[in-house]
């Protein structure tokens, strides 16, 4: 199990950064009902991973060595690859004026709970960071643990997930409008420097995921 999880470090790890959601949970925490409108989105974002967690256990994670390491590795390669190559795409465009956000985030501005969940979904499923989710569990899937490790493996990584929206709501819950001063400050840094964000995420964590993949590979 322990070894399962120093090899879910980087997927966890990359999980927890997820720029686009956080700014779009903390501009959700200025909305009339801040505490469901958020809730809303991350439980969007998070019926995305929810189903590839429980189609990768159903389709064999959970059975011990059911996927051969190879392919664990493959994906991850490819998950690499993926990362290093969506991150090209976007150094090679123009940099969006400041004041232009993304068009998710403008939909935001206006929505209620409904609407923040639809959003939260569309995120989760256009975000790359949805190949870490799979890249995480043919991990789980080419070990040998028990299928209740391989279960708490993919919490944990749900739970990785959980964070870019458990944090900034656990903050304005506890601190109440005295967190917004803190909160706005980061969410303006955040899309004052959202493109080299992205950019350091995709091209940092490709980097590793395609270094790894080769290596484990050879």
């Amino acid at each position: 199990m322990a070894e399962v999880l120093v090899q879910l470090l980087p997927e966890m790890l990359g999980l927890v950064i997820t720029p686009g959601a956080i700014i779009g949970c903390i501009l959700l925490l200025h909305s009339r009902e801040p505490i469901r409108n958020a809730s809303a989105f991350g439980a969007g974002f998070l019926v995305v991973y929810v189903m590839i967690a429980v189609s990768a256990l159903l389709g064999g994670a959970s059975d011990p060595g059911s996927t051969p390491p190879e392919t664990s590795h493959g994906a991850g390669l490819m998950v690499g690859l993926v990362f290093l190559a969506v991150g090209c795409w976007i150094a090679g465009r123009p940099p969006r004026p400041d004041a232009d956000h993304p068009a998710l985030l403008r939909e935001l501005e206006s929505a209620g709970p409904r609407k923040a969940f639809v959003l939260g979904v569309a995120l989760g499923v256009i975000n790359p960071n949805l190949f870490l989710m799979i890249s995480g569990m043919s991990i789980i899937a080419s070990s040998t643990v028990s299928p209740t490790a391989a279960l708490v493996a993919a919490l944990l990584l749900l739970i990785a997930a959980s964070l870019d929206f458990l944090v900034p709501i656990g903050v304005y819950r506890l601190l109440g409008d005295r967190a917004r001063v803190g909160l706005d400050r980061l969410q303006a840094w955040m899309l004052r420097n959202s493109r080299s964000l992205t950019l350091a995420v995709l091209f940092g964590f490709g980097a590793l995921f395609t270094v790894r993949g080769i290596v484990d590979l050879v």
